[in-house]
């Protein structure tokens, strides 16, 4: 039985960037196998629904590194392998090429799988959900023969990949179970831009609705929504979100609900098994709750994390929660979480899409939404705000005279600090 110091099961952003690392921290040649499920290479997902979806782009311009890598540093990687069982107490894994390997340290990162729609018809052809590059490469070859595409869902997939469909000519309708796209984090005038925006690109957007079916003869023709209302449809793209991928795990010593729960060093507690990514639930160091992040930005922070402390540098892993979008030619980053937020305020112009949007709660900025056209100051002021919880003249943040840095108080760690 061949045995490694590290062990990573799972082939996206959270491993590749938990090898690189591994790598830094100054692992020796053969110490660490990456199990894979995946036919390339760990990769940067984003893409997917972003420009590759628009474009073909080669393999290796979405891999996190290139073959070379890992040989380079004596890191084995098994594609195309899955994990058939893991025994927690003997360090041991099955893998379903009949091999078994040994681990000193086990790090999870399985990752999220998507969520189905339980529909009829969900089974015709051209009905897609976009997860790995086969996903993104079949919705890209179908819509150069499609003329009308129905997205389903109004979160940051069925709106990046609207916008993808789109811009390659097909007619696309949305439909949308909330009353506005991108529920979660807009609102009021940022969420009539956001409408405006896509209805001016020749989208229908179908609000308060849901698909109930799919139908077809073998391939999809029609989407039937609960409204009774029929779209034509010669491609479906759903975007229902995803679910960690635990099943692996159930039964054995690790506490999972839903995701897997990890403390703030990314331990299980069971001893020598770590978890990062999609498929952990994960205390969150600054807004004191538990967080589950499905987004680039936490995988590749987490991944690299918990390789630091495997390797010996155990600290707690603080993550501003976050995540950005391209969709036609504007770009956005959301930062913290606005839950609970008692105020907000936007800053610049809202109508011709040169502003950001501010939520604070006692006078502590918590979250916000930064369109990319805005000076690169306010994503970083958001990002340091909502880690240091810096007090905010909050009444003034619209006021584009007024420097961000002047609206500064103190910082609830000045605070409690009896030396300020």
């Amino acid at each position: 039985m061949k045995s490694y110091k590290y062990v990573i099961i799972g082939g996206g952003t959270t491993s590749g960037y938990a090898a690189e690392e591994f790598v830094e921290q100054g692992i020796g040649e053969g110490d660490l196998c990456i199990v894979s499920a995946e036919s390339i290479l760990p990769m940067n997902r984003p893409p997917l629904s972003k420009g590759y979806l628009k474009d073909s782009h080669e393999d290796d311009e979405i891999l996190i590194n290139d073959q070379n890598f890992y040989d380079k540093n004596g890191i084995e990687v098994k594609l195309e392998t899955c994990a058939r069982s893991v025994d927690l107490g003997r360090n041991e894994v099955d893998l379903d090429t009949g091999e078994r390997i040994k681990f000193g340290k086990l790090l999870i990162a399985t990752g999220s799988s998507l969520n189905h729609l339980g529909v009829d018809g969900g089974n015709l052809q051209n009905v897609f959900y976009l997860r790995n590059i086969n996903h993104s490469d079949k919705i890209r070859e179908q819509a150069k023969q499609s003329k009308n595409a129905v997205v389903v869902g109004g979160g940051y997939i069925g709106t990046e990949t609207a916008a993808g469909l789109t811009e390659l000519g097909v007619k696309v309708s949305m439909v949308v179970p909330e009353d506005h796209l991108l529920a979660k984090f807009t609102e009021g005038e940022v969420a009539d831009f956001f409408k405006n925006l896509y209805k001016h690109q020749g989208i229908e957007l179908i609000f308060n609705d849901k698909a109930v079916s799919f139908r077809g003869n073998g391939k999809v023709e029609e989407v039937e929504l609960e409204s009774g209302k029929r779209l034509p449809a010669d491609m479906v793209v759903v975007g229902a979100g995803v679910k960690p991928n635990v099943k692996l795990f159930t039964g054995t010593a690790l506490r999972i609900n839903e995701a897997i729960q990890v403390n703030e060093y990314c331990e299980t507690g069971v001893e020598n098994v770590y978890a990062a990514g999609d498929v952990v639930e994960f205390p969150d160091q600054i807004f004191n709750k538990k967080r589950h992040v499905e987004h680039w930005e936490h995988a590749f922070e987490q991944g690299k994390h918990a390789a630091k402390v495997m390797t010996g540098k155990r600290e707690p892993y603080v993550f501003v929660p976050f995540f950005f979008s391209d969709v036609f030619d504007l770009s956005y980053e959301y930062f913290g979480d606005q839950e609970g937020a008692d105020f907000s305020a936007t800053r610049g112009n809202v109508s011709d899409g040169n502003f950001s949007q501010w939520w604070f709660k006692d006078k502590i900025c918590i979250a916000a939404f930064v369109m990319s056209s805005r000076p690169d100051e306010e994503g970083e002021k958001a990002r340091t705000w909502i880690k240091e919880k810096v007090h905010i003249d909050q009444d003034r943040i619209d006021d584009e005279s007024v420097s961000l840095k002047s609206l500064e108080l103190q910082s609830q760690h000045h605070r409690n600090d009896p030396n300020h």
